[in-house]
């Protein structure tokens, strides 16, 4: 028997009712001044553990070409936090960055770096996702992406024994206000707008008013982790964001219901951006703890960022 999808209220509700729940901390992005620090993602590079972070200003608005002004920096990290990585490229006019490590043809490994833009020849602005490759952080190119995506976020990457997971977030039509998608490629050099549209979307996760997306994969063998966000709301009106986490079977195409694992109010309380965006988590990255533990970096409120301490959720 299929169980009916679960929506956002009810996924909320299972949350809460667990007791226990670990609490959030602060984390401090230095030098930044009165600008905002959100929306971080991981790069481990070696025994280096960098963190990729949006920066911004708190009057920025996506629908203000004037105002607009998001930019990615690096930081590492430090024995008391973070500092500024030297010799690392900064991305301007780019948000909510991602990463992962992937093969080349010939088996090397490549840093595949994306970053989230805006097309302001659009009424309203069209969203590109643009990705860069490199051997390492320092030299990847921000002017030279080998991909451009319109009209779609959230897409992500995961290197597997038998070739490159491709997670998309399409929206409208079948897919409704945001769904999460599932495609294999040979290697990154595949990608393509025209292959993520081919992609097998999963209907039948959540109910139709609440919104999915992926922001990391992690390989399980034969599933596929993701960590991810669940979401309701529009622009004009209060947006609820949380963390989640489910799993994806590639070989029967099937996904399970997310469960959330972090919500605003698992953090300390920090002024948001705006007051519509004062109940949102948007979790980055999972970093692997000693004791079956991660470390889930997530940008709150579009603000700031914080980081959480759980169980092992795979």
């Amino acid at each position: 028997m299929t169980l009916p999808a679960a929506g956002y209220r009810d996924l909320v509700a299972d949350h809460l009712r667990r007791t226990g729940r670990p609490r959030g901390v602060a984390e401090t992005i230095p030098g930044v001044g009165d600008r905002l620090a959100y929306n971080p993602c991981i790069v481990r590079q070696g025994t280096r553990t960098l963190l990729a972070v949006r920066i911004e200003s708190p009057d920025s608005y996506w629908r203000d070409a004037s105002s607009w002004d998001p930019e990615i920096r690096f930081y590492e990290r430090t024995g008391d936090g973070w500092r500024p990585a030297p010799g690392t490229p900064v991305f301007t006019a780019a948000e909510d960055p991602f990463a992962a490590w992937v093969l080349d043809r010939d088996g090397s490994p490549v840093l595949v770096f994306g970053v989230v833009s805006l097309d302001f020849g659009h009424d309203p602005p069209m969203v590109v996702t643009r990705f860069h490759a490199a051997p390492d952080v320092e030299r990847l190119d921000p002017g030279n992406p080998f991909l451009e995506v319109p009209q779609m976020k959230d897409i992500r990457l995961l290197q597997r024994r038998d070739g490159l997971a491709v997670c998309g977030r399409p929206q409208g039509g079948t897919a409704g206000r945001g769904r999460v998608s599932l495609i294999m490629a040979e290697d990154y050099t595949e990608l393509s707008a025209e292959l993520i549209a081919k992609a097998h979307v999963f209907h039948d996760q959540v109910t139709e008013d609440t919104k999915l997306g992926v922001n990391e994969l992690h390989d399980l063998g034969d599933r596929i982790g993701v960590l991810g966000h669940v979401a309701v709301g529009e622009e004009g009106g209060p947006q609820e964001y949380a963390g989640a986490w489910w799993t994806i079977d590639p070989a029967a195409c099937t996904a399970t219901t997310p469960r959330i694992i972090a919500m605003r109010t698992d953090f300390p309380p920090a002024p948001p951006k705006r007051t519509d965006l004062t109940d949102v988590v948007f979790p980055g990255a999972l970093e692997a703890l000693d004791g079956g533990l991660v470390r889930v970096y997530c940008g709150l409120s579009d603000a700031s960022t914080g980081s959480i301490v759980l169980p092992f959720p795979f």
